[in-house]
């Protein structure tokens, strides 16, 4: 990524969170942005997934977590089968506009979580140091999605707050900058695991066990393991997950687009 765009570190002062601004569980809303299905030689070669950002409909600072997949790179697209919807469109049915977003959280800078960041010029988006200088390593994403006219990147180093009641926890494994998302509501922490945890059946997984599965080779597995314990030990209400539809939650099994979704 070029280093002429706006770089913004926090200070500490503005790291910190209260809860003045009290949330609801329903706040938090799943945006479904993409369908793709696994290419040859991928661990889930000929299955279908889904891609996911979600919003957070602070009433002072409206949150978005992840972009989803970009738009015009016809390799991904063919490689991935990859059927797109309209973030703008998603937004809108959850009472948004795409101006109305004041923070945009990216978990990593991978193509299919901050491919449509340039929609968002001016907006802080949260990445951490470390995700950074990995997405200016060749192939690492696709440039031009991360690197765009007056982007205004927000650079931390760990925890930090993005609202009332809303802050990043660092969770590397996945990758070295990896993080995501913790929500404090009325009903209980929300947690917006980005792919710290890939899925309820990989959660329930590491829950049961204590362990990380084996199927689908990770980069770190220990630093992965370790983040994902991390969030089980927040014991939250509801864990979302940016490539499964279902999500788990205490006392409920959840579907995203069914009802108590």
């Amino acid at each position: 990524m070029a280093p002429a765009r706006r770089r913004r570190s926090l200070a500490a002062s503005e790291r910190r969170y209260d809860l003045s601004v009290p949330l609801a569980a329903e706040d938090v809303v799943p945006l479904c942005l993409a369908e793709v299905t696994f290419p040859a030689g991928h661990p889930l070669a000929g299955q279908d997934g889904e891609v996911f950002a979600f919003l957070v409909r602070h009433p002072r600072t409206p949150v978005l977590f992840e972009t989803g997949s970009g738009r015009g790179n016809a390799e991904l697209d063919d490689y991935y089968r990859v059927r797109h919807h309209s973030l703008e469109e998603a937004l809108a049915a959850a009472g948004i506009g795409l101006s109305e977003v004041r923070a945009v959280v990216n978990s990593h800078l991978h193509f299919d979580h901050a491919g449509n960041n340039r929609l968002f010029p001016g907006v802080p988006i949260y990445v951490q140091s470390a995700e950074q200088d990995a997405a200016r390593q060749p192939g690492y994403t696709v440039p031009e999605w991360v690197d765009f006219p007056d982007a205004e990147y927000a650079v931390i180093d760990g925890e930090s707050r993005v609202a009332s009641g809303v802050r990043v926890m660092p969770t590397k494994g996945h990758t070295a900058g990896h993080q995501s998302l913790v929500v404090e509501t009325n009903g209980g922490t929300i947690v917006l695991a980005g792919q710290a945890i890939y899925s309820k059946a990989e959660f329930e997984f590491i829950r049961r066990t204590g362990g990380a599965p084996t199927e689908d080779p990770l980069p770190d597995p220990q630093a992965y393991l370790n983040s994902a314990l991390s969030l089980i030990d927040m014991r939250p209400r509801r864990i979302y997950f940016s490539h499964d539809r279902a999500f788990w939650a205490i006392e409920e099994v959840g579907v995203v687009g069914e009802p108590g979704g």
